[in-house]
């Protein structure tokens, strides 16, 4: 127990001493789970227990946290005013950065494996600098795109971009996305 708050004093005052220089241009962003489906867990920044999420909406973290799902599992997650992600099921990703610096909103998923759905909030008056991040590549979202995001596929990872409306036949999962989309929208 001493040990743990030796540790979690000298994390302290590490902060301190630092974070003053960066207190005044840099602002912290929550994420917020808005439905999780099945096994869903995540792990908070300077932890290492994993925590199983409720499925009820309104569960907040901040950058750092590594989420999980299992088989047949999803997440939504609403990126304070910017974004929203769909996380598919068997999917291991972090939210390493998502803050707001002035008119310019930083975002950083880094999706280890599995399948993430990514659009960004329409109406917004900051600049997004919003990157997926995977073993072999990485992907910028812009406004007005779906783009989902697979990682540790069989040959390699793929990206799959659409526009926010219409598609063609095969893109049905844009068109899904979208409508989730516009749902969680309309509840903020």
């Amino acid at each position: 127990m001493n040990i743990r708050i030796l540790l979690i004093s000298s994390i302290y005052l590490t902060f301190l001493s630092i974070f003053p220089v960066y207190a005044q241009d840099v602002q912290l962003l929550d994420v917020t789970i808005n439905e999780a489906k099945g096994d869903v867990e995540i792990m908070l920044p300077n932890t290492f227990d994993w925590v199983p999420v409720p499925e009820e909406a309104g569960v907040t973290f901040s950058e750092g946290t590594q989420i999980r799902t299992g088989p047949r599992s999803s997440v939504s997650l609403v990126f304070a005013d910017s974004g929203v992600v769909l996380v598919d099921s068997l999917t291991y990703m972090t939210v390493e950065q998502f803050f707001r610096t002035d008119n310019v909103v930083t975002t950083r998923i880094n999706l280890v494996i599995g399948s993430i759905v990514n659009t960004l909030n329409d109406g917004i008056h900051f600049e997004n600098d919003y990157k997926i991040i995977t073993p072999s590549l990485t992907e910028t979202l812009n406004s007005n795109e779906i783009k989902k995001v697979v990682s540790g596929a069989m040959y390699k990872d793929s990206v799959r971009t659409g526009p926010r409306e219409g598609g063609g036949a095969g893109d049905e999962w844009l068109r899904t996305f979208y409508r989730l989309y516009m749902q969680e929208t309309r509840h903020k």
